[in-house]
């Protein structure tokens, strides 16, 4: 190529480069907000999903109490409140006595 031929794409290699620039800072801004409406429904999710197992935690705590526990084998298995002289306490093997 001529010098002439250089100076003459000197101009629109300058206006290519700004064209090319412009548009790569409006893609990289469209990025960044796609990537923050996506860290933003993740987060709502996470606070879901949090929520959901806070409650499931409540709720085995609830049902494990006790209490509750007690409740139900007298009222759904039918069994008894064990008396005095009824448990069998192992302190070693193949021993056995009456409390």
């Amino acid at each position: 190529m001529s010098r002439h031929q250089m100076g003459e794409l000197k101009p629109f290699l300058s206006v290519l480069i700004i064209i090319m620039t412009l548009f790569s800072l409006v893609f990289l801004k469209m990025e960044v907000r796609r990537v923050g409406y996506s860290v933003l429904r993740d987060t709502r999710q996470y606070k879901v999903l949090r929520d959901e197992h806070r409650y499931q935690v409540m709720k085995y705590a609830q049902a494990t109490q006790p209490d509750r526990v007690r409740s139900m084998a007298i009222s759904q298995l039918t069994l008894n409140e064990a008396r005095r002289g009824q448990i069998i306490q192992l302190s070693n093997p193949g021993l056995a006595f009456i409390q």
